[in-house]
């Protein structure tokens, strides 16, 4: 009996030890490397003109770019021209250091977006590298509906649910051999709803 219950305790702790597991692996660190950092259109400044340098200003600097904080900082001697963060002053000459590296580090929360969020998007003129998207599929074949079709399917979704066509169009790109038509014969997509 004394067996079973500690069977019973052990096997209770093992299953709540991987429910921790698995909810700890729904989040994960996330890291971004900045290499010789700017601020402002110059390089940022290793210390604030307070006289806080290192690590405080990199982790102001890793908020700023929207993570936790910064892991591991490099400083970069004779830097030139910097920037001080959070502040409109600037340092002039070669004893004005910097970051060479700026390591950060955030949490990332797996919350892949539901179905429905996406299902179905609207493409208002259609472009296929820089021209409208052609009324045809090719050759004056597949007009409409096979056009749309195949827009959608380049698009990553599964199917063309409405379309409508705009006439005289200056310039125009066929989907299926990607011909281009140039004058006011051509014809093209004025939009496209696709669906998944």
């Amino acid at each position: 009996m004394i067996i079973f219950r500690r069977l019973i305790i052990s096997l209770t702790f093992v299953f709540l030890a991987m429910g921790t597991v698995n909810a700890a692996s729904n989040v994960a660190n996330f890291y971004r490397n900045f290499w010789y950092p700017l601020y402002h259109g110059q390089r940022l400044n290793y210390c604030t003109l307070d006289g806080k340098c290192g690590v405080p200003v990199a982790n102001t600097y890793c908020r700023m770019m929207g993570f936790d904080k910064s892991n591991k900082e490099i400083i970069d001697y004779n830097a030139g021209l910097t920037n001080y963060l959070q502040n409109k002053a600037m340092c002039k000459g070669w004893d004005c250091n910097s970051f060479m590296l700026i390591s950060c580090v955030g949490k990332m929360v797996h919350k892949p977006p539901q179905t429905y969020y996406y299902r179905s998007h609207r493409f208002v003129v259609p472009r296929l590298a820089h021209y409208r998207v052609d009324w045809c599929y090719e050759n004056g074949k597949g007009c409409g509906k096979r056009a749309a079709f195949s827009f959608c399917r380049r698009m990553g979704y599964a199917n063309a649910q409405h379309f409508t066509k705009q006439e005289h169009v200056p310039a125009t790109k066929a989907l299926g051999n990607q011909r281009l038509c140039f004058g006011p014969i051509c014809h093209a997509f004025a939009e496209i709803t696709c669906y998944r």
